[in-house]
């Protein structure tokens, strides 16, 4: 298996979790609106990612640029810039939301290093991409 099969792979899982981690936060505010359920929390958003799992992606994307030289171009930039940092981050966002319910404000270390390994791994295969 290349390094590209596992990039995809690696991308698949990543929207797939978000994907999930939208149809739980959609469910909450739902029953919240039923009144089957608390207020859902104002963080209950996988798009309101913490800014140091922004910097876990692009750091892990800079050591696999490090490792394998690619050429770069505005293509590559962009390529990076979105599957490099920003999907991974959402990622790595999500398995915090939906490992607290929402209440990303409650996380334990263990859902904190679970979202960075995430964020890390959607990083670095990302230059399986280009």
């Amino acid at each position: 298996m290349t390094i590209e099969y596992i990039a995809y792979i690696v991308l698949a899982a990543e929207v797939i979790l978000m994907v999930w981690s939208r149809f739980g936060t959609e469910r909450r505010h739902w029953k919240h609106h039923k009144k089957e359920g608390p207020a859902p929390d104002e963080r209950d958003d996988q798009s309101l990612v913490p800014l140091v799992t922004y910097a876990v992606a692009a750091l892990a994307l800079a050591l696999g640029v490090a490792l394998k030289p690619v050429e770069w171009s505005l293509p590559t930039v962009g390529t990076f810039a979105l599957c490099g940092i920003l999907i991974p981050a959402f990622a790595a966002n999500s398995i915090m939301v939906m490992a607290t319910r929402g209440h990303t404000r409650t996380l334990a270390v263990w859902q904190q290093a679970l979202g960075y390994a995430v964020a890390a791994v959607g990083g670095a295969a990302s230059v399986g991409l280009v």
